[in-house]
């Protein structure tokens, strides 16, 4: 077999494995194929000429370069996401809907706290300025007709007022026993979010789900109340 026909074989190889990263659903697989096409078809351009034909193989290697930094990039979007034991608790209650980069990006947001039993955090009918999760323990809320609820693990406060930006309903203090929360600045919260826009109605369904979970406990404990009463 003549030298061309070798190089013509490779420019051939080029064009099917360029043709297999136009199919791919992948971006990492289209990436690692468009970039071993064009390293199969430089021995072309390279030999199959009398000069090499160096415009086009400059242009190769900048197509190549290009795609060789995408891929690191998403090399580095797609790596494990190291996360502490507390982390992965609370990622795996509350935040499994959001991917583990942008959950840790959220919660680098917060301030983490380690508080005592009996702290007051929010007080009724006041504007809250932030918003708080409970990472371990429980926090405790007395309502205005006087009923006591629990906010376990995972839990929110503070969600409604940062929703709807309406003063708080209930008082809400650690409970008997020391706890862990994750405290944000509900302004620069929300800044953050703006410029997240995903993340932003990702986090706003969670924020709702949990909303309206305690809703409907309250009304629950509120009819379980009147039954008993009767």
């Amino acid at each position: 077999m003549s030298d061309w026909n070798h190089y013509l074989v490779l420019l051939n190889v080029a064009y099917l494995i360029w043709l297999m990263a136009f199919v791919a659903k992948d971006i990492l697989w289209l990436r690692v194929l468009t970039i071993t096409g064009n390293l199969v078809v430089i021995p072309y351009h390279l030999y199959n000429f009398q000069n090499p034909l160096w415009n086009s193989i400059i242009w190769v290697g900048i197509y190549t370069s290009i795609n060789s930094v995408m891929l690191f990039l998403l090399y580095l979007e797609r790596r494990p996401v190291p996360m502490t034991e507390q982390e992965e608790n609370i990622y795996d209650l509350t935040f499994k809907s959001i991917k583990p980069r942008a959950f840790k990006k959220l919660i680098e947001q917060a301030r983490w706290e380690n508080l005592g039993p009996d702290v007051n955090l929010v007080t009724r009918d006041t504007e809250l300025k932030d918003l708080f999760l409970v990472v371990q323990g429980k926090a405790e809320v007395v309502l205005k007709n006087g009923a006591n609820k629990d906010i376990p693990m995972g839990g929110f406060i503070g969600e409604q007022s940062f929703i709807t930006g309406s003063t708080t309903s209930a008082d809400v203090s650690t409970g008997a026993e020391a706890t862990t929360i994750l405290r944000w600045n509900k302004e620069s919260l929300k800044n953050y979010l703006n410029h997240h826009e995903t993340l932003k109605h990702t986090f706003d369904l969670i924020l709702t789900a949990d909303l309206i979970f305690k809703l409907r406990s309250m009304d629950q404990n509120q009819q379980d109340v009147t039954h008993s009463q009767i």
